[in-house]
């Protein structure tokens, strides 16, 4: 698949308005990605990606990152959406901003996973899948 028609696909699942709104949450689903899968994973994924996609499959560290766990996995996803809103005035209670943002982030990534399901395998899928950290395991099976 050519890179244009991946981030087409991903646009369309996701509802983006345009292309440029889909790559940012593919980038930003990749990079994270990248932080946590080991190796194997990751070269077995690169091979069935298109290769402009490949290069945000590029780690900082040599070695996954144990401590990226599900809520900095969607930082990263979040980093990428417009989400302004004013201060929390509650002392303390519920941001909802921050937690509009959350759902919206994980409905994001999925869009992206279910792409990326459709270009691997299901024996592929699911040894990615035991990779994720748990609650991103959950979404990404579930895409």
């Amino acid at each position: 698949m050519k890179y244009a028609q991946f981030l087409r696909k991903v646009q369309e699942n996701g509802s983006f308005v345009g292309g440029e709104e889909a790559e940012a949450v593919v980038v930003s689903v990749l990079m994270a990605l990248a932080e946590v899968l080991p190796g194997p994973q990751l070269e077995a994924l690169s091979a069935r990606l298109p290769p402009e996609a490949v290069v945000y499959l590029r780690r900082t560290g040599s070695e996954p990152d144990p401590l990226f766990d599900s809520h900095l996995f969607l930082g990263w996803v979040v980093s990428a959406l417009d989400a302004t809103g004013n201060r929390d005035k509650t002392a303390g209670g519920l941001d909802l901003t921050a937690a509009y943002s959350g759902e919206e982030a994980i409905r994001r990534a999925q869009c992206v996973f279910s792409v990326l399901k459709k270009q691997i395998g299901p024996n592929h899928q699911r040894e990615l899948a035991a990779c994720l950290p748990e609650e991103v395991n959950g979404w990404f099976l579930n895409a």
